[in-house]
């Protein structure tokens, strides 16, 4: 298996399982742009018969004119006439395969239903009348997450009940992440995931015979280099308007995480900014977020950046570029990002301890089988402070409650009894509460203690969460 392809074998064999059924299938997979969906693609059809059209973002004419070429050029047929239609197009394709296995994956497929929204009914009408009787193996794929569940996976759509499967392509863990990371440290490994994220792309421009300094400045403080435009190229090629979109992660990034401080921040209607984030959120380059146990329409919903490199980006190269581009890199590396850089991480700690724990719980090596996980913020009714708690996953109403630092001390008792007060705010009312400490630096011998008198209290260090790995 090649490198490049790391971690996208269980997905490859569901691929192949369905593919052997020797039946018509149609296939939707989706997830934002550069998470490899076209490689894993790419890899599935390498040894079966296949075409793959990529759709471009022209009209229906061009769209089909290139489409049909490929068609022809698949079946070594010259001095043909271009499909009036794609039911003409994949009508074609069926005849002329009869019962013989082919792939065809349409990429990038919201293109052409947007430009022709009847094209979705063509499709159905198409299965429903002659494909879904031949051998076809049907792959439509896209990057813009909130069409393709809408309009293709969607209750409403008209190929909804038509699909035979369907894969939402996320982001590596950082399980899956730090396997491009060889002979590095485990804390470097997890510093690397922090500024490069999941994005398979992203991961394979760490080079392992640098330090993580010479990585980022490399990677990120060059404005030669392919990660040091990439935000603002992946906008321009997704929305119409880049500057807004790009304004309003820059002040996500910069700590204004509200809607109401978003909009006031970049100067712009509320009800606009809100459908700008919604268009961000769709493309997966931000996320919603309520406290635990909390409707979706909460007042105190905030928005965070999904990608880390869009996070690590936006926090230290778009407003560090003009200091980039006339050569202060390294002033920028030791002024700017290193003395910040553990309080960045605090939050990719936060998601990578989540991970452990959705993994854990995957074994039903928890205390719990939890089904449901989430960070939680709300106001100390005692106090008026405000109170927040890393993480917390319950089972009705047993509670496994956690605390997550990446500090270069190690944890104490203060940080243990800090966070079952907190516990006591969130629900005094809980049956059974397990307590989760992570720590990056260790424990301190007290706290080692009580998790040794009290089975209610779990620790985990670094070491622990990179044997997950």
């Amino acid at each position: 298996m090649q490198e490049i392809f790391i971690g996208r074998e269980k997905e490859l064999a569901d691929l192949n399982e369905m593919y052997a059924q020797h039946k018509f299938q149609m296939f939707v997979l989706y997830g934002r742009r550069r998470v490899g969906k076209t490689t894993l693609l790419n890899e599935f059809c390498k040894d079966k018969d296949s075409i793959f059209y990529s759709a471009e973002q022209s009209n229906e004419k061009l769209n089909l004119e290139k489409f049909s070429v490929q068609v022809f050029q698949f079946y070594n047929e010259t001095n043909l006439e271009t499909f009036s239609s794609w039911t003409n197009a994949l009508s074609y394709i069926d005849e002329r395969q009869k019962n013989q296995r082919l792939v065809l994956v349409i990429d990038e497929f919201p293109y052409l239903a947007r430009k022709n929204r009847a094209l979705l009914s063509e499709f159905q009408h198409l299965i429903d009348h002659r494909l879904k009787n031949g051998s076809l193996f049907i792959v439509l794929c896209g990057s813009y997450m909130g069409f393709m569940e809408k309009e293709v996976l969607g209750s409403q759509s008209p190929l909804f009940g038509r699909r035979t499967g369907q894969l939402h392509v996320k982001p590596f863990n950082y399980q899956t992440g730090v396997k491009f990371m060889e002979g590095f440290s485990d804390t470097e490994k997890l510093e690397l995931y922090g500024a490069f994220g999941g994005t398979p792309l992203y991961l394979q421009q760490i080079e392992k015979d640098e330090t993580f300094e010479e990585n980022i400045k490399r990677a990120f403080l060059k404005n030669t280099s392919y990660l040091y435009e990439e935000p603002l190229l992946l906008l321009r090629q997704e929305v119409q308007e880049p500057g807004v979109y790009s304004a309003i992660i820059e002040a996500i990034a910069g700590g204004y995480t509200k809607a109401n401080e978003i909009s006031t921040k970049i100067g712009e209607d509320a009800a606009k900014c809100l459908k700008y984030i919604k268009t961000l959120c769709e493309l997966g380059i931000l996320y919603k977020e309520t406290p635990f146990g909390e409707k979706e329409s909460s007042r105190k919903t905030l928005y965070g950046i999904s990608d880390f490199m869009f996070r690590f980006w936006y926090r230290y190269v778009f407003t560090n570029r003009t200091l980039i581009e006339t050569g202060a890199r390294d002033a920028v590396w030791v002024k700017r990002i290193e003395p910040d850089y553990s309080s960045y991480m605090g939050l990719v700690f936060e998601k990578v301890c989540m991970d452990y724990m959705i993994a854990q719980n995957v074994k039903g090596k928890l205390p719990i089988l939890f089904t449901s996980i989430g960070r939680w913020w709300g106001t100390d009714p005692a106090t008026r402070n405000q109170v927040e708690i890393d993480l917390i996953a319950n089972d009705g109403k047993d509670y496994l409650i956690g605390e997550c630092k990446w500090h270069n001390e190690k944890l104490d008792l203060a940080v243990l009894y800090g966070l079952q007060k907190k516990a006591d705010v969130f629900n005094p009312r809980r049956t059974r509460t397990w307590f989760i400490l992570f720590s990056k630096s260790g424990f301190t011998q007290a706290v080692m203690e009580a998790a040794e008198k009290d089975e209610n209290i779990i620790l985990v260090d670094i070491g622990e969460l990179m044997e997950m790995c």
